[in-house]
Formats: structure tokens, C-alpha cells, sequence
């Protein structure tokens, strides 16, 4: 797989994936041969996008409800949140995977015809966004107690757009205030208990930001995507006070999935045809485009150089591949019957999810 540079400035159901160990009783099971199984892969180095061992799904704990999006904090807890976008009952379902590989349901508050949009971990909480009918829905998840409380999101706005946490429950958000206003950007340094005086990015005014990067309260990525359908990719060096433009190939139609450390950061780029992992070391000023042959969902990084990507093949069957290096390793999966949406890294563990189906590997 060739790299190119380019020059462009609360129930007691419980379930155990393969981290951890099956109990005697049940080796012979399919569950069993699930842990056997996807033990096995190792994120070695390769010349090319080769197969690896399989990787295997678990079945969702709240099959009514679709999930959508999955977090992992640094210390190797990941939570699944799932919503029905609808005013149904239920409207939201929730599970964990805690450090030993088991599954359990979570209870989650009810989201009415909500949607989750963004969720971002420190090492022992994450914060989950998404918008709800009166505007910003904000939520904190705590790893310690395996609990979601509703939070205050920043003050106005119409939804909560991108979270980025860079620290011990220190995060940024960016949240929509309409179509005819610009995004603003708020900063919290307790798990969003609090949150700071919004300031107005500017060069959002008609756009819909779709993804944020931070790498300390500075130094923030920003991506974002025109009513023409043109890409924006900004960057600030001053708490978000002032922008400069990136500029990007522009064949590229969205930015997501990034992960910053420093002046290196990786992401997501979405071509009429093709998805792209896209690296840079100099803070977006120029790029390195790597080409998959999936559409990807999702991409996250347990380092700048060990990343877990997820998506559909052209067949329309899932596919999962692990980047090691920029050698990119193509996993085989067992017991996940449809797409993979969205994926997840801590440091020991990453997880990834379909609309009904969990699964873990280690980054």
C-alpha cells in the first residue's frame, strides 16, 4: 500500500469479548471460539494490505436501538451509546466494556429524538454529544462507576458538533448556533461540569464543522464543510482567538477522524470515489495520503502510528484493518453480519461497532 506525498499548505446481562477469559463451561461455545479466535491477531509491520487473524463480533446488548458511536478512555474502558433519532421508547441504549473484556449494559438518560454526534475520553470519563430538540445534548460518562449523568453543554448553540479531550477532564467542543450563525468553540477543565465563555469561529458562518482536534487548550484542527460542499480545514494556535486556512486537494470532501499529537495528526479524507487515511507532521501544512479499498466509517489512533480503521467493502460487507506504521493489515471478521460505523482506541484496547454488533482488538 504506497504512500503519497502531496503538497498542500441497568441490566446484569454480561458478555466477554476475546481480552478476556472464557470460564470453562462455556469454551466450547461460539463465544469461547470468539476469544480463541481474535487472540490471535498481532499488529505486526507488512509490506502491504495483507489478512490477519480473525476478528470476532459479539452481539449488542439493546438490538431495538441502532448503535452509532463508541469512545474508549486512556486507561481501556469503552463505552457504545446507540439512538433511535426518533420519539420512541426506548430511545437510547448504552454498554461497557470494562478493562477485563466484559460487556454490560449501561443505562443511559432517555434522547427522545436525539442524535449522538461526537464523543471524546480522558483516562478515567468521557464526554458524548450529539443534539437533541431543545439543542445542545451533552453527556459524561464515568468509567469509575460505569455511570452517563446529563451535563451542561456550553451556553446556546443548536447541537453539540465535535468534542476533543487532551487531557485529565479537560476537552474543547464546538457547538452550532444555526445555519445563519457562526460555530462556537468552549473550553471545560472538569469534565464538563463547566464550561468557558464561547468564542465565535468565524469562518464557520455557513458551514457545519464536523470534526475537532486539540493537542493542549492552544492548538486545535478543525474541519468543516461548506453549503457547496466545500471543504475547510482551519487551524488555531491561540485558543480558537484566530484561524489560518489549511489548503487541501480538492478532490478531498470531508476531513474526520482526526487525532493530533504535536504537529502530527492523521484522519480521514473522503474523495467522489475513494476514502483516504491522511497524515501530516506539520500540522496540515502538508499531507500524506495513503488509498483503502473500503469506504471507511471511522479511523482512531492508540498512537500517531497505530491506528484501527472500519468500514463496508464494495461487496457491502464489513471490513477492519489495522494501520501499524503506515502498513496497513486487513483483518478477517467473524460474527459481524453489517457494516462497522465507528471505532475507538485507548492505549491497551481499541473497540469497534456495527448497528448491532461490539467487538475489541489491541491497538
Amino acid at each position: 500500500m504506497s504512500i503519497a506525498s502531496t503538497e498542500h499548505s441497568a441490566s446484569n446481562e454480561r458478555r466477554y469479548d476475546f481480552m478476556s477469559r472464557a470460564p470453562a463451561s462455556v469454551r466450547t461455545s461460539w463465544r469461547a471460539i470468539a476469544v480463541v479466535g481474535a487472540a490471535a491477531l498481532l499488529l505486526a509491520g507488512c509490506n502491504s494490505a495483507v489478512a490477519v487473524a480473525p476478528v470476532t463480533g459479539l452481539p449488542s446488548i439493546g438490538i431495538s436501538v441502532p448503535l452509532h458511536t463508541v469512545a474508549c478512555t486512556t486507561t481501556g474502558s469503552c463505552v457504545a451509546i446507540g439512538t433511535t433519532g426518533a420519539n420512541l421508547t426506548p430511545s437510547a441504549v448504552g454498554e461497557y466494556r470494562e478493562n477485563n473484556g466484559t460487556w454490560s449494559s449501561l443505562v443511559v438518560p432517555s434522547a427522545p429524538s436525539s442524535v449522538i454526534t461526537s464523543a471524546s475520553c480522558w483516562s478515567t470519563g468521557c464526554l458524548i454529544g450529539g443534539v437533541q430538540p431543545g439543542g445542545n445534548l451533552l453527556w459524561g460518562y464515568n468509567a469509575s462507576s460505569q455511570s452517563v449523568n446529563v451535563l451542561q453543554a456550553p451556553a446556546g448553540g443548536e447541537g453539540v458538533r465535535a468534542l476533543s479531550c487532551f487531557g485529565l477532564a479537560t476537552c474543547a467542543a464546538v457547538v452550532s448556533a444555526g445555519i445563519n450563525e457562526s460555530s462556537q468553540l468552549s473550553y471545560t477543565a472538569n469534565g464538563g461540569a463547566t464550561w468557558s465563555t464561547t468564542v465565535p469561529l468565524t469562518w464557520s458562518l455557513g458551514a457545519t464543522v464536523i470534526d475537532l482536534a486539540c493537542t493542549d487548550p492552544l492548538n486545535c484542527m478543525a474541519t468543516a464543510v461548506s453549503s457547496s460542499d466545500t471543504l475547510d480545514v482551519e487551524v488555531t494556535h491561540d485558543a480558537g482567538l484566530t484561524w489560518s486556512a489549511r489548503t487541501t486537494p480538492a478532490s478531498w470532501q470531508a476531513l474526520s477522524s482526526l487525532t493530533c499529537d504535536s504537529l502530527h495528526c492523521v484522519g480521514l479524507a473522503t474523495t467522489s470515489d475513494s476514502s483516504l487515511v491522511v497524515l501530516t507532521s506539520t500540522f496540515g501544512r502538508v499531507w500524506k495520503t495513503m488509498r483503502l479499498s473500503a469506504n471507511a466509517s471511522a479511523l482512531a489512533c492508540s498512537t500517531y502510528r497505530h491506528c484501527v480503521i472500519d468500514g463496508t467493502r464494495s461487496s457491502g460487507d464489513p471490513w477492519l484493518a489495522t494501520l501499524d506504521n503506515k502498513k496497513l493489515r486487513v483483518a478477517s471478521l467473524k460474527y459481524v453480519p453489517s457494516a462497522l460505523v465507528d471505532v475507538a482506541c485507548g492505549v491497551k484496547v481499541c473497540a469497534a461497532i456495527g448497528v448491532s454488533t461490539v467487538l475489541a482488538l489491541r491497538p
